[in-house]
C-alpha cells in the first residue's frame, strides 16, 4: 500500500525526530571527551554511528513508498538506539574504568567520588556507634541524650541502579552518561509508539503482513490466557505443567 503524498520534510515535525537530533548532538559531545586511545576512539565511533543511525533511519523510512517500509526503518532506528543505550550502560557499570575520571562523562571525578563515599561511610559508622552506645546506656538504666541529633547518611551505591530512573522529565543533575542512556530510552519509547500507530494503519488498510497478523494473534491469545489464569488463581485454582487447572483447596 503506497503512502499518501505528503511533505517530504514532514519528519522534521515528529517529536521522535527532534529527540533523535538531540540524542545525536549529546552523544557527540560526550564521546568527544573520550581518551585518544584506539579502544576509546573505536567506542566513540560506534556510539556516534548508532546515534546517527537512530536519526537517519527515521528520515529514510519517512521517504519510503509504503507504510510497511516506514515501519521497518523505524525498527532499524530502535535497534541502533538500543545498541547505544547498551554502550551507555556498559560505561556506567565500569567496563571502561579509564572513563571514571572524566567529569563530562561520569559527572564526578574518581577522587571526588571516592572521598565522598569514604566520608559518608564514616558518618554512617559513627552513627551506628552512637546508637549502640545509647542503647547500652539505656539497658543499664542510664539513658543519655545524644549531644546532637544525627541521621546517618546512606552511602552512595556506585553505580546505582539506573534502570529504574524515569526518562521524563530528564534529570539534568544526573551524570552525563546516565542522561544519554535515558535519552535513548525516551527515543525508543517514541519510536515504538510510532510503530504502533503504523501497525494500526496497516491493519485498517488490510495491508499488515501475515507474519505480523500471526504475531498479534499469538499475543492476544497469551493475554487472554493470562487473564483467565489470574481469574482462576484468585478463586483458588492453579495451573499444572500439563496445562490442567486444579483447585488449591485441600480435599476433604
Amino acid at each position: 500500500m503506497l503512502k499518501p503524498s505528503k511533505n517530504p520534510y514532514g519528519f522534521r515535525n515528529l517529536l521522535a525526530y527532534k529527540k533523535a537530533e538531540e540524542l545525536q548532538a549529546e552523544c557527540r559531545k560526550l564521546t568527544g571527551l573520550f581518551p585518544r586511545a584506539k579502544t576509546f576512539l573505536d567506542l566513540a565511533d560506534q556510539m556516534d554511528r548508532s546515534a546517527r543511525s537512530g536519526k537517519q533511519n527515521i528520515v529514510e523510512g519517512w521517504r519510503r513508498n509504503t507504510t510497511k517500509e516506514y515501519f521497518d526503518f523505524l525498527g532499524f532506528s530502535i535497534g541502533a538506539v538500543a545498541e547505544l543505550e547498551e554502550d551507555c550502560g556498559d560505561i556506567w557499570k565500569g567496563r571502561y574504568p579509564e572513563l571514571f575520571g572524566i567529569r563530562g562523562v561520569m559527572g564526578i571525578e574518581r577522587e571526588e567520588r571516592e572521598e565522598r563515599e569514604e566520608r559518608e561511610g564514616r558518618e554512617e559508622r559513627e552513627g551506628k556507634e552512637e546508637r549502640a552506645e545509647r542503647e547500652e546506656r539505656e539497658k543499664r538504666g542510664n539513658p543519655v541524650k545524644p549531644l546532637s541529633p544525627f541521621k546517618p547518611i546512606k552511602p552512595l551505591n556506585f553505580p546505582f541502579d539506573i534502570e529504574k530512573l524515569p526518562f521524563y522529565p530528564l534529570d539534568t543533575n544526573l551524570p552525563p552518561i546516565v542522561q544519554l542512556k535515558l535519552r535513548c530510552k525516551e527515543l525508543n519509547y517514541l519510536l515504538h509508539k510510532l510503530q504502533q500507530s503504523l501497525e494500526t494503519k496497516m491493519t485498517d488498510e488490510k495491508t499488515l503482513p501475515v507474519s505480523a497478523l500471526a504475531r498479534n494473534k499469538l499475543q492476544k491469545v497469551k493475554q487472554d490466557q493470562d487473564c483467565l489464569d489470574d481469574f482462576l488463581t484468585a478463586r483458588g485454582f492453579r495451573r499444572l505443567e500439563n496445562g490442567q487447572m486444579v483447585s488449591d483447596e485441600p480435599e476433604e
